[in-house]
C-alpha cells in the first residue's frame, strides 16, 4: 500500500511539474501588433471592427506584416494577447518611436 501511495505522489510531482513547464511559443511583430503561434502556426490580431482578438491561419489583406523585427514571446496558455499591453511597451515598434520622437523635437 505504501509503494502505491508513494508511486501515486511521484507520478502527480511529475505531472505539475510537466504541466507548469509547457509554455507556448509566439512571434510577436510590434508593428502590425500581430502575434504568430509557433505550435500552431495561427496569427492573433486585434480586430477594431469586432473589438475583439481573432485568430486566423491566414491575416487578411488589411492586416501585413513587415520586415521590422519580431520577438520571440513565451506564454502559459493560448491567449498571449492578454500581455498585450505589456508587450507594445516592451517592444515598441522602432519606426513609431522615431515619430514620437520627431514630434517631441518640433515643439
Amino acid at each position: 500500500m505504501k509503494k502505491i501511495i508513494v508511486m501515486l505522489a511521484v507520478l502527480f510531482a511529475f505531472g505539475v511539474k510537466h504541466a507548469a513547464a509547457q509554455k507556448t511559443t509566439f512571434y510577436y511583430y510590434p508593428s502590425s501588433n500581430v502575434y504568430y503561434n509557433v505550435t500552431t502556426h495561427d496569427y492573433e490580431y486585434y480586430d477594431p471592427g469586432t473589438t475583439t482578438w481573432v485568430t486566423v491561419q491566414k491575416l487578411p489583406t488589411t492586416v501585413t506584416l513587415t520586415k521590422s523585427p519580431k520577438y520571440t514571446v513565451y506564454y502559459n496558455g493560448k491567449d498571449v494577447w492578454k500581455d498585450n499591453d505589456m508587450h507594445k511597451k516592451k517592444y515598441k515598434d522602432k519606426k513609431e518611436t522615431a515619430k514620437t520622437t520627431k514630434k517631441s523635437n518640433k515643439s
